[in-house]
């Protein structure tokens, strides 16, 4: 196994990196509006899926395919809101999951409608490949990586230097004093799923040269970006990137031993970890 410990340690940070954008997109939506959102894997399949097709039967330059996936996600996350949860506003938490839970339903549906059932696939960005160890690491799989870490300075960036971003932050600390500010916390809460959506686009877009996507591939991969917000601590941005890292890293060492039951035993390896810790391993 010495071999191959580099090689899968790579591969777990490449996906690992994809499940933390999509703990980051629940980050972004929790901090706001306090909502758990289970229809973000559905926002990344989305995007995956409209990438994908335009590129392959509309026949668009990867480049706008791929920013038109991300921009599709984020108006559908953004409608999500407005249609779905806003007339919903000042509901219980336990409502509001449900109707996350609806939404997913409802966009997988809407999926297989469009698209079908078939799986679409992407060329990959970046030919080639670096060996590691025994095997090797494509070049596309390798650009995930910072990829990730550019959305997560942008985070920051947004958050710190930017007045939506600001207010954002604004409504997450205290909702009524951010109204008696003049900040609309409809809108915010509005922008804040748009932006988790549009988040989940881009793991979308770069997740799909590498494993393909259906209509309903978005589900495992949101249960684990959610697995890795709530183990690297929900509410904390560097948190969910740690979560995500180490949930793939598990993974992709749990798949030398049995890769049928990767899914299962990761999973089973984060609740282990939360009764240890239940409120994250960087809660503050």
């Amino acid at each position: 196994m010495g071999h191959y410990i580099g090689l899968f340690f790579v591969n777990g940070v490449v996906i690992g990196s994809i499940y933390a954008l999509i703990a980051l997109g629940f980050n972004v939506i929790y901090s706001t509006t306090g909502i758990i959102n289970f229809a973000q894997g559905e926002f990344m399949m989305i995007g995956a899926l409209t990438a994908a097709w335009s590129h392959t039967s509309l026949h668009l330059a990867m480049p706008l395919a791929i920013a038109l996936g991300i921009f599709v996600a984020g108006i559908v996350g953004l409608v999500s809101y407005l249609l779905g949860l806003r007339p919903a506003r000042g509901a219980s938490p336990v409502t509001y999951i449900i109707l996350t839970i609806a939404l997913s339903i409802v966009l997988k549906s809407a999926a297989s409608f469009v698209w079908g059932t078939d799986a679409y696939t992407l060329p990959k960005l970046v030919n080639g490949g670096v060996r590691v160890g025994a095997g090797q690491v494509d070049g596309h799989s390798l650009l995930v990586i910072p990829v990730a870490a550019l959305c997560m300075i942008g985070l920051v960036i947004f958050f710190k230097r930017t007045r939506i971003g600001m207010n954002m932050r604004a409504c997450a600390e205290n909702k009524e004093g951010a109204k008696l500010c003049g900040i609309s916390v409809d809108a915010v809460s509005a922008m804040s799923f748009g932006l988790s959506a549009a988040l989940a686009g881009v793991g979308g877009v770069m997740i799909t040269p590498i494993l393909s996507m259906q209509f309903d591939g978005g589900t495992m991969m949101g249960i684990k970006g959610f697995s890795a917000a709530i183990l690297g601590g929900l509410g904390n941005p560097v948190g969910c990137v740690v979560g995500g890292l180490i949930v793939g890293v598990l993974e992709q060492f749990i798949c030398y031993f049995s890769s049928g039951y990767k899914d299962i035993l990761a999973l089973a390896i984060v609740v282990a970890l939360l009764l240890i810790r239940p409120r994250g391993i960087m809660s503050r």
